[in-house]
């Protein structure tokens, strides 16, 4: 693993900005300002695939004719794991619960990652790791806590977060351990590729063209799932696997402690109040990232 540079950190810090702000473009991508359905949560995610995967089609084109056969069936393990089995997840659990909850299950990503390295892969972790991935996690609880749960409802949805963070920690120890030599591009390409064919089916024959065209916030909705698309799931996962290939799966996936500071963020800017616990949490979770990414001398 390589130490952590000024560069690793910029990337960390535009994931969790690019990432943090997901949900609030999923919400918009699903709902009109009635609160009724515009896109179902299957063909919000179905979507965000389909496009992700189109937008990066001259890639995975000329990078199927490079790849090595080994080399694509864990890409294609990437592509169901890491982008096609989460996003249809999150979606489906955001109709019930509130995006304060989500934000701690998601924030067991490392945990998970941690989990898999040292279970599937035979990693050694530090035990200094270890605490970091722990204090992150209570950093991150604490932090959304302070927020309010706002009126979840059906938490036995919680489990299709719990199955998406285990993906996630799936995905991201494939990608440092299996394919460590292919560029982050051309993974990221294939891998939508492969997720974005089956998703791109489905949304035609469920009729999103016809919402798009028909519906009075179907245009508004549908560049709320582009922007996901294109930003939150094609240029940031380049940017997740890339990081992963640097630095390690660990210190990627800890960008799920830095998301609910950008929910905060975004809550000042809306006009709520910042207060002396919020900061004491930031601090507790950047603590805890620093314990994971740097390792002993």
């Amino acid at each position: 693993m390589k130490s952590l540079q000024p560069l690793h950190v910029f990337v960390l810090a535009l994931l969790a900005l690019t990432w943090g702000s997901s949900f609030i473009l999923m919400k918009y991508g699903m709902h009109a300002e009635n609160g009724k359905l515009v896109f179902t949560p299957n063909q919000v995610a179905s979507m965000r695939l389909s496009l992700a995967g189109l937008a990066l089609l001259p890639v995975s084109i000329f990078a199927l004719r490079k790849l090595k056969r080994d080399d694509l069936k864990w890409i294609m393990l990437v592509g169901l794991v890491g982008s096609g089995i989460p996003a249809f997840l999150f979606t489906n659990s955001q109709k019930f619960l509130d995006s304060s909850l989500v934000g701690i299950l998601n924030s067991l990503t490392p945990l998970f990652t941690l989990i898999v390295a040292r279970l599937v892969f035979k990693k050694m972790i530090e035990p200094r790791q270890t605490v970091g991935v722990l204090i992150g996690l209570g950093g991150a609880i604490a932090l959304v806590s302070l927020r309010g749960f706002g009126a979840s409802s059906h938490w036995e949805y919680a489990f299709l977060i719990l199955i998406a963070t285990l993906s996630y920690g799936v995905s991201v120890n494939v990608v440092q351990n299996k394919l460590a030599h292919v560029s982050s591009l051309h993974i990221t390409a294939v891998s939508l590729l492969f997720a974005g064919i089956p998703c791109a089916i489905y949304a035609l024959s469920t009729g999103v063209p016809d919402v798009i065209v028909n519906h009075p916030k179907g245009w508004i909705s549908f560049a709320a799932v582009a922007t996901l698309a294109l930003a939150g799931t094609a240029m940031a996962n380049m940017l997740y696997f890339w990081l992963t290939q640097q630095t390690s799966a660990l210190i990627a996936s800890s960008v799920t402690y830095l998301m609910p500071l950008v929910a905060v963020m975004w809550g000042v800017m809306d006009h709520e109040v910042l207060n002396v616990l919020h900061l004491i949490c930031a601090l507790i979770i950047l603590s805890g990232v620093w314990l994971v990414s740097n390792r002993k001398k």
